[in-house]
């Protein structure tokens, strides 16, 4: 995984180890990862940096996860995959799986734009 989704929430018990956490992950200053942990109720991507090996990244995913951090898939990687369903729903003549599908994804895209 060199991409992944974050949310924090509003009371980390330690927000000092999710700055770090994510200072190491994506190779941010300080200030950006201090800010970027302060914001709620947004999903953020975060880019891995090259320099991370597999183990360190999963070791800190780990560390922000124990502090009540959601990470997970890029949510735009799992609308994509919901269109591609859709798509093949509707390639087999599931007409209403299609819609439906296609009705979350609308969803989501409205719910995630700013007010």
């Amino acid at each position: 995984m060199r991409q992944f989704s974050i949310e924090f929430p509003i009371g980390m018990p330690n927000k000092i180890a999710v700055i770090k956490a994510l200072r190491i992950v994506a190779n941010l200053g300080l200030r950006e990862a201090k800010d970027l942990c302060e914001t709620h109720t947004v999903t953020h991507i975060i880019n891995v940096d090259t320099r991370v090996s597999e183990n360190d990244l999963g070791y800190q995913i780990r560390t922000l996860q124990s502090q009540g951090c959601v990470v997970g898939s890029p949510a735009h990687q799992i609308l994509q995959n919901l269109r591609e369903l859709a798509t093949q729903a509707l390639e087999i003549g599931e007409d209403e799986l299609a819609n439906e599908i296609l009705q979350l994804v609308l969803a989501e895209k409205l719910r995630r734009q700013p007010a």
